[in-house]
């Protein structure tokens, strides 16, 4: 038989243990709340958390041929500024200046138009007097047929000098543009960040030049789950980029992902940040805070308290 002090430590123990047991259980369900539902501590963030981003050009583009030649000419060099439409380069392209010379001259050429109208203006003046002459019987009507066919084989000439010299004109406008396609040209306003090849060189399906866009630049910022929902498109944001010291631009959300990635709770926000100077280098890191500026949201108290005060004085 136990004694009535082991009964109290065997009852003292079994307490202890289920104090552990709740314990345990308090502590799993707040990590499976913090696991499957982020989103339940969103509110509770700290709307001036400093997030990581990276700063970016707006678009890359590596410019290509659409047709394979040797580089004869480069017109532009690295970290120089290009404007859309600019020439970069020019493969070697005689014959085909050779053939928009040709073709001009032909679509320039009016002497076909000219000879079949002037076929078809004495073509109708003979079948008129024809006409005149076999009204008053001087002719048989088989000359009169005669007449009427050659006033419409003349006719029928004049239409085809004209479908030729149209047919020339596109003739001329299709050389024109094969001659366009031996010239590179820039896809968008930028700067020249890389040349790949120089004059002399064959390019077939390779690279010619990279071109950056540096305005606007695109910030790319990844984001915990428990922040999605905060932020929506059109926001603005304080950015403040590793080499600018202490100063701090503004940006705006562009796009928010609609899915979070599953594999590591996070998602995807794209801001658009102005650049018409370029003087915010591309390719740096920089720190980000969503929402308002002390300032704005001390403007925005002082705003709210002034008009409950006038509320107030109005029940009044």
């Amino acid at each position: 038989m136990k004694s009535p002090i082991d009964m109290r430590q065997i009852i003292q123990h079994r307490h202890f243990e289920l104090l552990i047991l709740r314990l345990s259980a308090s502590i799993v369900t707040v990590l499976l709340s913090l696991t499957f539902f982020p989103m339940a501590s969103a509110s509770e963030s700290d709307p001036d958390e400093v997030l990581d981003c990276l700063i970016e050009p707006w678009v890359v583009s590596d410019v290509g041929s659409t047709v394979q030649g040797v580089i004869d000419k480069v017109f532009v060099d690295r970290g120089e500024r290009v404007e859309k439409g600019q020439p970069l380069a020019q493969l070697e392209s005689g014959v085909e200046h050779t053939d928009v010379t040709l073709a001009e001259v032909r679509a320039e050429t009016e002497s076909e138009v000219l000879a079949r109208e002037a076929e078809l203006k004495l073509a109708k003046l003979e079948l008129a007097r024809l006409e005149d002459l076999h009204s008053q019987q001087m002719i048989t009507p088989q000359q009169r047929d005669e007449s009427t066919a050659r006033y419409q084989i003349a006719s029928a000439a004049l239409a085809q000098a004209l479908k030729n010299r149209k047919i020339q004109q596109l003739e001329l406008e299709r050389t024109e543009r094969q001659y366009a396609r031996r010239i590179l040209t820039s896809p968008v306003d930028g700067v020249v960040v890389a040349q790949q090849v120089f004059a002399g060189e064959f390019v077939y399906d390779n690279p010619v030049m990279t071109i950056a866009s540096l305005d606007p630049l695109r910030v790319e910022v990844v984001l915990p789950a428990r922040l999605f929902g905060t932020i929506a498109v059109g926001d603005v944001a304080r950015l403040i980029p590793e080499l600018g010291g202490d100063s701090v631009v503004k940006s705006m959300v562009d796009i928010v992902d609609p899915v979070l990635d599953s594999r590591s709770g996070t998602f995807g926000v794209r801001l658009k940040l102005a650049n018409p100077d370029n003087k915010i280098p591309a390719g740096q890191r920089c720190g980000i805070v969503f929402g308002p500026s002390p300032a704005a949201a001390r403007s925005d108290d002082a705003e709210r308290d002034e008009e409950a005060a006038t509320a107030d004085s109005g029940g009044q």
